[in-house]
């Protein structure tokens, strides 16, 4: 496989998606994110942003040297090579910031030859997140939303500057350092300095968790003013935790429209999740079975009966809003299928926007390609690629309303970054996990 679709193509990615019950709703998905948090991807903490900008960097200046890369393959190896040297200094001891911890445990030859390898670290980085906000905040010029188009901007150089300008490994900027890296250059990649840098865990410059809140609401545009207003929100919840979070209580700082699109986009994602574990009961049952199917012309398990009223539930309440602000209303269609009084109907529904993991073949449900056929532990579904490839997600003791977007809690955690106390939030969610890790 080539270096530059290393992160899209990858065989784990295919049997990622395979496995994620997507339902065809992945335009309707994103439209919730991004009427919550616009532009925002999937990103949680600072040194997502940075390393996706200083890999696009890299980049592009290798190739005004003549050498034929991509922005992807370069990203890429300095992603993992923030991620080795984090991993690396904590005795390789994870962290939610990184990725790779099992991958790269045993692998020590740090030259950009092995490191841009697809085998050396995982196949879903960070990067992949970054996409949305790189634009967002102005950080590259591009023409269109691919990642191999991004140009550095001049407001994602002074970024880099902002967040590096104390980091001289072997008496050079990181910008060069990378660079000779990237040539073949035999310089020193285990540094503190460069760790510093790149490492994910070690807390941005105050410079450049100055100039990274700026460019969040950079423009004047009603994206960036929303951003800007959901970053007042989430600092005044950080400063008053004690406050109850309620639909019938609007926040001054979010308008009318952007505090009913969250609702709405809840009421959502509520039903989303309820049809996922439906299916993912009716997944267990079959897997539990010697013949592997599950008739619909014989009466549903209770378990099965329990999940398909719950889901209608959930439909009814979305209805009941009476708004749906997607394109189409695909919305409210789905919570309508989802509301069909007839149990084996609401599950024909379903399975006809499944296919991988189940199939219906005739009367009877069957298992698909990425059918596992065990009982999965409780979790939240992923909601859209910008979730998918987390080996550990962001940490949430924040009592949001339930169903609420994702990138909320995401945007709390940002702003504790740049406000330089995120470390010390990660450290007491471990606490109060018990120190499980």
């Amino acid at each position: 496989m080539g270096n530059s679709t290393w992160g899209l193509l990858g065989p784990e990615r295919i049997a990622s998606e395979r496995r994620t019950r997507t339902l065809g709703l992945g335009a309707t998905v994103r439209t919730f994110n991004d009427l919550a948090v616009p532009g925002f991807g999937g990103i949680w903490f600072g040194k997502q942003v940075f390393l996706a900008t200083l890999g696009v960097a890299v980049a592009e200046r290798l190739r005004n040297s003549d050498h034929r890369v991509t922005n992807i393959g370069v990203a890429n190896a300095v992603e993992a090579i923030g991620c080795w040297l984090a991993l690396d200094h904590r005795n390789w001891a994870s962290d939610p910031r990184v990725r790779g911890a099992t991958k790269m445990r045993e692998k020590n030859d740090l030259s950009f030859a092995k490191v841009r390898k697809p085998n050396f670290y995982v196949t879903q980085p960070m990067r992949q997140a970054t996409i949305q906000p790189l634009r967002a905040f102005g950080l590259v010029d591009s023409i269109g939303e691919r990642f191999n188009g991004f140009t550095c901007s001049d407001a994602g150089m002074d970024f880099i500057d902002a967040v590096c300008h104390q980091s001289s490994p072997s008496n050079r900027s990181v910008l060069e350092h990378l660079f000779r890296w990237t040539c073949g250059d035999d310089v020193k990649m285990k540094t503190s300095k460069l760790r510093e840098a790149l490492s994910p865990i070690e807390t941005m410059s105050k410079s450049g968790r100055e100039f990274l809140r700026e460019r969040v609401a950079s423009s004047a545009d009603a994206d960036a003013r929303q951003r800007m207003n959901a970053l007042a929100w989430v600092e005044y919840i950080r400063a008053n935790p004690g406050k109850k979070i309620k639909w019938d209580r609007r926040p001054p700082m979010l308008d009318e429209a952007h505090w009913r699109n969250l609702h709405a986009g809840a009421l959502f994602f509520l039903t989303r999740d309820a049809a996922i574990r439906l299916l993912d009961q009716i997944e267990t049952q079959i897997g539990q079975r010697s013949d592997r199917r599950m008739p619909l012309d014989k009466p549903l398990q209770p378990a099965i009966v329990a999940r398909c009223r719950e889901l209608r539930q959930f439909a009814q309440a979305f209805i009941d809003n009476s708004y749906d602000p997607t394109t189409n209303c695909e919305a409210i269609a789905f919570c309508r299928e989802c509301n069909d009084s007839s149990d084996v109907h609401l599950i024909e529904n379903l399975l006809s926007r499944e296919g991988r993991v189940l199939q219906q073949r005739s009367r009877d449900v069957v298992p698909g390609v990425a059918f596992r056929g065990i009982q999965m532990p409780e979790f939240e579904p992923a909601r859209s690629d910008e979730e998918s490839g987390a080996e550990t997600s962001p940490p949430n003791r924040i009592a949001w309303p339930p169903g609420i977007s994702h990138r909320v809690n995401n945007l709390f955690l940002f702003n504790l970054d740049l406000r330089g106390e995120l470390d010390e939030w990660l450290q007491q969610s471990l606490e109060d996990r018990g120190g499980r890790t």
